[in-house]
């Protein structure tokens, strides 16, 4: 009896340690930086979102090697579309928010040659729960392949 009820328990933690993968983290990936071809004028900044087992917002992001970092939305008015600057990202639970071309994105002014010649900048992402999540974006030079661009040749 105590070797079935050993087994019993064993089987049920398999089970409830499987139902806790990695979609109910708080977590950033594919995060990317695309530099500017015009000098002066800010890089875009592109990642996905995966929201955790609770709704959360982003707050900020922000990063060391950059002059200043905003969060912004590409929104359409009267036909014309242009940007606007936002101050928080509703990220609810087990959802996924993607930073894309034409909708959010980060828009990043003066990003440092350190960080250029490594390929990577390092961003922390702030959110209303206190959680700070590090990511090392990937530096693309202006021209140069885009996320979905290499995606599909793969």
């Amino acid at each position: 009896m105590t070797k079935q009820l050993s087994f019993f328990f064993a089987s049920l933690a398999v089970i409830f340690l499987s139902a806790c993968g990695q979609g109910d983290v708080l977590r950033v990936d594919e995060a990317v930086v695309n530099l500017s071809p015009v000098d002066g004028n800010p890089s875009s900044g592109y990642m996905t979102i995966h929201g955790g087992p609770d709704d959360v917002s982003l707050v900020s992001v922000i990063a060391d090697d950059v002059m200043r970092m905003e969060m912004h939305e590409t929104v359409e008015t009267d036909g014309m579309a242009r940007m606007q600057q936002l101050s928080v990202v509703s990220v609810p639970a087990g959802e996924k928010i993607k930073f894309e071309p034409g909708g959010k994105h980060l828009m990043i002014w003066g990003v440092g040659r350190g960080s250029i010649q490594r390929g990577l900048l390092r961003m922390i992402f702030i959110f209303s729960n206190d959680d700070r999540i590090q990511v090392d974006a990937v530096i693309r030079e202006a021209g140069g392949a885009s996320p979905e661009t290499e995606e599909n040749t793969e």
